[in-house]
């Protein structure tokens, strides 16, 4: 038996055009989209959504990522490198450490907002 993923819609889901307001050229809709997905991608890793978590109200260094995510070191610094390249951390050196921090308040609301979706989805 499999379960899905996502919760049920609600019966009175509302039918919404999600790119109200923004131009209708098929070119211009092909390149948000393509954007879309990139972004949605940065989610698609489980280990990103723990390093977000970890990020997203202070800013920690590698290590306190790794003490607080329990990933490896390398595969933490992997995940961090690809985040910042995707403009949604920032990153600072002070010494020998590296500390990061989320920049993308949009990607804390959305984090936020499918996870708490999904775990009252699971009451």
């Amino acid at each position: 038996m499999t379960h899905s993923v996502l919760p049920t819609a609600p019966k009175e889901a509302k039918n919404v055009d999600f790119v109200k307001g923004l131009s209708h050229d098929t070119a211009e809709l092909d390149f948000i989209f393509e954007r879309a997905a990139q972004y949605f991608a940065l989610l698609s890793e489980p280990a990103r959504l723990r390093i977000i978590q970890a990020v997203c109200t202070e800013e920690r260094s590698v290590q306190e990522v790794v003490e607080t995510t329990g990933l490896p070191q390398p595969n933490a610094s992997r995940h961090l490198t690809m985040l910042y390249r995707a403009g949604v951390l920032s990153r600072r050196r002070r010494g020998t450490f590296v500390y990061y921090k989320v920049t993308d308040a949009l990607l804390i609301d959305l984090c936020r907002s499918v996870c708490v979706r999904l775990a009252g989805a699971m009451e």
